[in-house]
């Protein structure tokens, strides 16, 4: 209960950067939300970690009411799920995910809105190319290793090792590592 009132309180202390949020996304452009994720980003301890998480309460399409969000962490869309117990290291970029229930993911990890956010099919410059951006699933309980690059869907309790580049599906309960990730071993059920 104590912990619900405390993010409401956050939530109202940091109306004057959700409000505008909200409006935006009414508007299809996501400026002021990249703009306020960054700058809630460099708010250091447990202070950050409230505020952050009220933020993202109040913006999100779902946040979980006791997530850890860590230091330097920005996410780029509003059309992200977070799920209850998820913890997200310090220094990571998230795109659009959904992220399932406990959730790991250490620092400096990328997860990417899928693997075709550019397009480079012409001598257009690549940012006037446009590209697709997709939803990335981590399913229950995954824990994503530090550094890792995430580009393609993460099945329940699977693992992915420090430093992988996922670009193709992960089946639950898999271990996976390496660049491109391939799956090492297979967890025991519980």
């Amino acid at each position: 209960m104590f912990r619900f009132v405390l993010v409401g309180l956050g939530a109202l202390l940091l109306a004057p950067l959700w409000l505008p949020v909200l409006v935006e996304r009414r508007l299809i452009r996501e400026r002021w939300f990249a703009g306020s994720s960054e700058l809630l980003s460099l708010m250091p301890g447990k202070l950050g970690v409230f505020l952050r998480r009220s933020f993202y309460r109040m913006t999100l399409d779902r946040c979980g009411i006791d997530v850890h969000i860590g230091f330097g962490t920005t996410l780029a869309h509003t059309n992200v799920r977070v799920g209850s117990g998820v913890y997200i290291g310090n220094r990571c970029t998230l795109g659009m995910c959904v992220l399932e229930d406990h959730v790991t993911i250490g620092s400096n990890v990328d997860l990417l809105s899928g693997r075709r956010q550019h397009h480079f099919d012409d001598a257009t410059p690549v940012q006037l190319q446009g590209g697709s951006f997709t939803s990335v699933r981590v399913g229950r309980n995954a824990w994503i290793g530090n550094s890792a690059v995430i580009m393609a869907d993460i099945g329940d309790a699977a693992v992915i090792g420090a430093g992988a580049v996922v670009v193709q599906g992960i089946p639950a309960r898999a271990v996976a590592a390496g660049n491109p990730a391939t799956v090492k071993s297979v967890r025991v059920a519980a």
